[in-house]
């Protein structure tokens, strides 16, 4: 059975997984990249360093976002979601960072394997949010 998920779904989903993605226009294309993501108040909070991303979300900022949850081929979950990027700063970025540190520090291993790299000094990284402003989700589930 196919379905359209409501507005609460749609909240739940997205604040419940920590992996999504970006499409933005890179250079007049399409590009879609896998993000690490925390979900609070409507918006998106994630980190990145220069590069193609970066340059695409501060040359193009209106972006879509898709996350899905996937049991199986025939039982699975996704939103998309449209929005703006913006680059934070002082206190805002301070406070998206903490967020982000929050919620994902737990999900690495223990053994320090996987450990987000240190970016400390680096004059190009971001901290970034996408104020979602137009929601839509599906989902199919076994009758």
């Amino acid at each position: 059975m196919l379905g359209t998920l409501n507005s609460v779904e749609i909240e739940q989903l997205l604040d419940s997984e920590v992996v999504g993605r970006i499409g933005c226009t890179s250079v007049g294309r399409p590009y879609v990249v896998p993000v690490c993501y925390v979900y609070r108040d409507g918006c998106v909070y994630g980190h990145t360093m220069e590069g193609m991303k970066w340059r695409a979300m501060r040359s193009h900022p209106e972006v879509c976002f898709e996350v899905e949850h996937v049991d199986d081929l025939s039982t699975w979950r996704s939103v998309i979601a449209w929005g703006r990027f913006e680059e934070l700063t002082g206190a805002e970025a301070e406070q998206g960072m903490r967020l982000l540190v929050d919620r994902l520090m737990p999900l690495l291993r223990p053994d320090g394997a996987g450990a987000p790299p240190d970016h400390a000094g680096s004059a190009h990284a971001t901290v970034y949010r996408i104020r979602l402003e137009e929601k839509t989700g599906r989902f199919e589930a076994r009758e």
